[in-house]
């Protein structure tokens, strides 16, 4: 079983840092072949070349937003493809950064985003903080927000009529917090994974069936 990263702490931040050029480790790593992230660690260094170097615009279905220096809407596919790994091994890579907080989710209702914290001096662009204090996370909306969210983002996506609100209120309510995450960032996926569009489950059902589990072979 792979070792899994720790928080950064105060004691760590006094060792300092390395810094070498990104084009070298992404050399290093295009001459792996197969899984190209051993471990969660050089997992971690391939998202930490892969966030923006710099703020810019994305537009999804019309919807325009900023992604900041440090940060990332890069799709969960498009990670497994840059780690070399299956679904549930990226998606259990990022839930565990999230949970550590070494990776930062930015509440976004149209794609996946991420942050990494103090990304400048990651970077050896700042000074990192003397004494960095665990923040607990932000709520990504407020009670009854996350559930407008998720209703008008299926529907952005589908064009499918807005049907049964009340059973798809009922279903959200029975998930976890990680079920709506997922349910929310996975309509992209189970939408484009359809045969036929014309088979699109109603929002209510696609939760009751928690479809947003679903795993593709591709």
């Amino acid at each position: 079983m792979e070792k899994e990263m720790r928080p950064m702490t105060t004691e760590m931040l006094k060792k300092g840092y390395l810094l070498f050029p990104k084009a070298l480790f992404e050399e290093q790593m295009n001459m792996k072949t197969g899984e190209k992230a051993a471990d969660a660690f050089e997992a971690f260094v391939f998202v930490l070349t892969h966030v923006n170097y710099s703020t810019v615009t994305c537009n999804v279905r019309g919807h325009l937003f900023d992604c900041v220096r440090g940060e990332s809407v890069l799709s969960l596919a498009r990670w497994m493809e840059i780690l070399g790994w299956p679904r549930n091994r990226t998606r259990y890579f990022f839930n565990k950064m999230f949970d550590a907080g070494i990776v930062e989710r930015v509440a976004n209702p149209y794609v996946m985003h991420i942050r990494i914290p103090d990304y400048d001096f990651l970077t050896g662009n700042a000074r990192p903080k003397a004494a960095p204090r665990k923040k607990k996370a932000a709520p990504v909306a407020g009670v009854g927000e996350d559930f407008c969210i998720f209703w008008k983002k299926f529907h952005d996506i589908t064009e499918h009529p807005k049907v049964n609100i009340g059973r798809a209120r009922r279903e959200w309510k029975k998930l976890t917090a990680g079920e709506k995450q997922r349910a929310l960032d996975n309509i992209d996926e189970y939408y484009d994974h359809l045969n036929n569009q014309k088979y699109c489950k109603q929002a209510a059902t696609y939760l009751a069936d928690k479809s947003f589990e679903n795993e593709y072979d591709d």
